[in-house]
This record gives structure tokens, sequence and C-alpha cells, in this order.
């Protein structure tokens, strides 16, 4: 197990100032000898970092970032921006420049590796002292800090700390799959979501899917040789716009860590109707595709015998028997997947991808500083994070818009769309790593995904237009095999020419024969991801609650009118037994007929009567009442009949 010395580069506190804006008022060690407020011109826009668009509407936030290393060669560096907001009357030594209510402070660790969720505790709990401490002046205590983190090596695989794709599956369910597959295409990616720091994680998280990619794929994720400098956004107008959104949300109550959010957007700006209805209407919904247009090759090739003439190079030198068995997806026990590649070795197979390299940036959080950056001509493609919403009306900077409060993925590419249909087999995968996800934890969800693409690189292998393709979506696969990526991992590999995985049998692990099950998993899938499938369960539910309600007052109203009329035929048709005469009492008033089942007959016949003349009244008039109404009343008296 390999360790990583000395983790912690630098300790710098941003603050945020009422003409100035976002600055730096403290670095440990001092970036810059004798100035040690001042930042090296690759991290200039640190400050914005540290305080994210929208960070004042929170008590506290915890914001991930990458940034390009300064040492040669240059390599990435990885931020932690610890946020915390506190009344000025908490502040017991204050200063000049303290003007407003509050005071809000970042401490931001830059790190040579990316132990994001270890540090943020540790973080979280040091600047928490920090504020208690009432004092910013005193920074012994960040010091102490910065030695104590490290005199502890932490182990590589640490990296994974505070980073759950337990969460991630039971929240993206079976477009988790779709999002994994989005990342080996090397697209242009955009992930917009609020607060910054649930953003910045959630987008982490899915990059940890792709085995050992965040412990050691990122390296030259933060790195790329523009072609212009960043346009630069003076501090004044920052500023401005800082003291209008809290002007306008200041009787908002902040809320603490982003659990709770502010209805649907964050900052007033986030808030008005930026984004024009034509806008709206132009995107398209990633899985809204046309079914004539697409169809499931998956279904069409059931059953279709598997691994037909291949080279020879190719050619598995010996298959188990679980391996060559068409249907062992259908009872695919937890461990099943695993025990088919756990006897490969990870690095030996190329893994991890080479995806965040040449121009190919992996940035979890962004600011509005950085909008040039993605429309250089040196970048190549990118997943990164944005809160703000201007990156999200930048739409000819990106090809897909993943929302994460929504739990929305966009596109305008159709050709896109094509690619990441989901099949019959990456459905059962995706439905089998669900169904498991809440009682395996995370390390059983990372295996699952490294299983499934060590099956399709193994796949890859074979011949253009071979039958197998189809089952990982055979458009996926050609865009893959053009990918710069996938190109570097063949020579890296040497054409993919490794005893335990050439011997692996080139199919999707769960194909198999087309099933009810099957069936009813793609209609769920289809119902939960379309545009046309969330219109439908949308009217149903809406419909549903509207039959529910009327059937309660309709439903009510029947039944006593229904349970009144039956008493009442009760009464008139049911032989009375013999008695002697008695006299019929008047009624006490019109509206409450009393019958007496002990009166003879011929005195029945008159109360028959009397209700037929009520019923031979004049009709209604003009001025009368509306018919529905003389219904009601005429309910309500029948209610009233009753047997004495």
């Amino acid at each position: 197990m390999s360790f990583i010395n000395d983790p912690v580069l630098n300790i710098i506190v941003v603050g945020f100032h009422h003409k100035r804006g976002c600055q730096v008022e403290h670095c440990y060690p001092e970036l810059i000898p004798g100035k040690p407020c001042e930042l090296p011109v690759p991290w200039r826009h640190l400050p914005a970092l540290a305080l994210p668009d929208g960070s004042h509407n929170y008590l506290s936030d915890t914001i991930f970032f990458n940034l390009p290393g300064l040492s040669e060669p240059a390599h990435t560096v990885y931020g932690i921006s610890c946020f915390r907001q506190i009344p000025v009357e908490e502040v017991v030594q204050k200063t000049e420049d303290m003007t407003r209510s509050s005071v809000q402070k970042s401490v931001c660790v830059v790190c040579r590796a990316p132990l994001f969720g270890r540090l943020a505790v540790k973080m979280e709990l040091v600047v928490r002292a920090w504020f208690l401490q009432g004092d910013f002046s005193q920074t012994k205590l960040l010091e102490d800090a910065y030695n104590h983190l490290n005199s502890c090596p932490v182990q590589i695989d640490q990296t994974l700390e505070g980073l759950s794709v337990q969460k991630l599956v039971e929240s993206w369910k079976h477009k988790a799959l779709l999002l994994f597959k989005l990342l080996l295409l090397r697209r242009k990616v955009l992930i917009y979501g609020s607060p910054a720091g649930t953003l910045s994680a959630a987008l982490l998280t899915l990059v940890s899917l792709l085995p050992h990619c965040l412990e050691s794929g990122l390296s030259l994720a933060a790195n790329v040789t523009l072609s212009r400098p960043l346009s630069p956004i003076p501090a004044e107008i920052e500023c401005k716009i800082e003291e209008i959104d809290s002007a306008v949300v200041a009787h908002n109550e902040p809320y603490l860590n982003g659990i709770t959010q502010l209805d649907e957007e964050l900052s007033p700006k986030e808030t008005g109707n930026m984004l024009e209805e034509k806008d709206r209407i132009s995107r398209q919904s990633f899985d809204e595709t046309i079914l004539t247009d697409v169809v499931d090759r998956q279904d069409l090739s059931a059953g279709r015998e598997k691994c037909h003439s291949i080279g020879e190079k190719y050619k598995p030198k010996s298959v188990t028997e679980a391996q060559q068995s068409p249907t062992m997806a259908r009872d695919m026990s937890v461990d099943g997947l695993y025990n088919l590649t756990g006897q490969i070795d990870h690095a030996e197979c190329g893994l991890p991808l080479p995806l965040f390299e040449d121009g190919y940036l992996c940035l979890p959080y962004l600011s509005l500083q950085y909008l040039d950056l993605l429309s250089d001509s040196a970048v190549e493609g990118f997943v990164v994070g944005a809160s703000n919403v201007l990156f999200k009306q930048k739409r000819q900077l990106f090809d897909v818009l993943v929302e994460v409060n929504e739990m929305r993925i966009e596109t305008a590419d159709l050709a896109l769309r094509r690619q990441l249909t989901l099949g019959t087999e990456d459905l059962r995968f995706a439905d089998h790593v669900v169904r498991h996800a809440a009682t395996q934890g995370d390390a059983w969800i990372r295996d699952q995904f490294a299983s499934y693409l060590i099956y399709l690189l193994r796949t890859s292998l074979l011949p253009e237009g071979s039958r197998e393709f189809d089952s990982y979506n055979a458009q996926f696969m050609n865009a893959l095999k053009c990918t710069p990526a996938y190109q570097k991992w063949l020579k890296t590999t040497n054409e993919g020419d490794i005893h335990n995985f050439i011997n692996l049998m080139p199919m999707h692990p769960f194909s198999g024969q087309l099933s009810v099950a099957d069936m009813k998993l793609k209609f769920a899938h289809t119902m939960s991801t379309t545009e046309g499938g969330r219109k439908v369960t949308a009217a149903v539910a809406t419909t549903g609650r509207a039959v529910a309600t009327t059937s309660r007052a309709v439903g009510g109203a029947l039944s006593q009118a229904r349970g009144a009329l039956s008493g009442w035929w009760s009464a008139l048709t049911t032989t009375a037994p013999p008695a002697p005469h008695a006299d019929i009492a008047a009624p006490p008033e019109p509206a409450a007929l009393q019958v007496d089942d002990k009166l003879p007959a011929s005195d029945a016949e008159d109360v028959v009567e009397q209700i037929e003349d009520d019923n031979r009244k004049e009709p209604l008039t003009d001025n009368s009442d509306p018919p529905d109404k003389l219904i009601e009343e005429s309910t309500n008296t029948i209610a009233k009949i009753r047997v004495v």
C-alpha cells in the first residue's frame, strides 16, 4: 500500500471585502516571499473558487476544486475550501473593513493528492474552532493544523473517503450507468447545481466510479496551455454583484451546509427568468428519443449465438462454464460479476484510462472568472461543475447539461443521445447495481462498475461490426474507439494482449434471452427518464388525485342518498303487521316527514298521496333555484325521512 507524505502544500485564508470583493488575507507557507497576501498568476482566481457564487446564502459549506500545479513539470493540485459565515457581533476583534452585518471567510487547503473527503472533515473542525476565537488575526491555529496534517502519512486508498457512490446510485438509479458511459466519450459536460459544495462532491463521486481514476487519473486534469489569457473581471463589479445579492436575500434565513435549499435556486440572479422560453423549448431532454428512429438492437439480436468467428488472437484460450452460460444474468449473485474479473490486475489492464489528459479537463467547481476557459481552442473537452446560471445559458460551450438538483440530463445532439441509449443488457446491469447498492456499500458498487468496464474493453477488441457490440450499443462502441483515450489505452496494453484479460469472454456479462422482466424494466426506465414518460407520469398522478377527491365527495353523497332512498322505499313497501287503529299525527315540520310503520294500510296510502301531491308542484320559474341546488335540497329532505 502506497503512502502520501506531506500532502498539504498551503493553507490560504480568503475573506470578502465590501469594496474589493474576494481577497487573500493570509497564506501559510508564503507562496511569494515577503508577500503573504499575494498569489502566483496561475492561482489568481483562487479566491473566487474559495468563496463561490451564492455562498452568502449559507452559514457554512465545503467546496472542492482543482488547480494547475506550480512545479515543473506541471501537475494538478487539489483544493478544499471550508466556508463559514457568522454575525459581526460574534467577532471579538473587529476591523475597520467589517461594515456588513455578517463576516464571510473561507479557509482553503491546497494539497498534492485528491484527499477531498478525508481532509474536509478535519478542516471543518479546525475552521469552526478558528471562528469561535472571534479574532481572525490569530492564525496560529491554522499553522498548527498545517503541521499536524503533514505529520501523518496518508494511504492512497483514503482518497475515496467521504464520496458515497451509494447515494449517487440511489439518487440517479439507472441513469448512473448513463453518466458513467458519458465520461468515457470525453464530451463537453457541464454539471449545474447548487450549493457549490454538494455540486462538486457529486462530480467527484461520479468520477470515482472510474477504476482508480480519482486516485491516480487526475494528475493532468487541470493542466492546459491556453491560447489566450482569461478575461479579468474587476473586483469592483464582483463586489457590487455580491452586495446586490445580499441585499435582496437579506430577509432569507441562511442555511447550514447546504442541507436545506432556497426553493429551487439559491441566488436571486438565478431565480429570475434569465433563461428565455425559446431556449427552454429548443433544448431537448437527453432521453427524448424517437422510437421509430432508435431501435433496440439488443432485443432484435436476443438469442443469437455469441462470439461468432473472430480473429485467432481474440479467441479465448480457456472459458469457464459460468462465462459460457448465456443466461447467467438471470440469477447473478452479489459477487458473481466480481468473481469473473477478480483475477485481472487493473494496472496491467491499463486502468485508470487516460481520460483526463491532452486538453480534457476535470474541474469539480468553476467560478464565473473561468467562463472563457471553456471556449478556448486548447480545451478538447471537459467535465466541470458550476453554480452560476450564466454557465447554463452559454449552451454553445457544452454538449451535455446535467442538472443535479432536478436530476435531469439534457443535450441537443441527437447522435450523442443515440450513443448513450441504454439497451436491455445495460439496464439489467444497472438494475442489478441499484437493487443491491443499499446493502453492499460503496466498495461493492465500484467493483461492479470496474468489472463492467473490463468486459466493455475486452469486447471492444472484436472486429468492427461484431454482434457483441450491440449489447453495449454499437453506436457507443464506435464512438468510444475513436476517442484519444481509447487509442492511448491500446498502445499502453499492446492491443489488449494481457493473459487474463484476453482469456475473458468478449460479451456483455448480463447478456441473455429476452423476458417479460426485461420489458417491464425497459418500460419503467423509459417512463422515468424520457420527457414524454415524465409528462405521462405527472398526468396520471394528477388525474389520480382528482379522481380520488371526486370519488370521496361524489361517492359520499351518492351513498348517503342511496341509503336514504333505500330506507324510504323499504318503509313504503314493507307490509305492516296488524295493529290497533291509530290516528296519524301531523308532521312537526314539512321538511321532516315521519311515517309510523304501525299505521294501517289506508293511512299509509294517505301519506303516499301526500308525497305525490308534492311532486305535482308547478315547474321552476326563471327566478327559481338551479336544478343542482334543488337536487341537493331534495337529497337532504329524503335523508330526513326516518321510521318511527
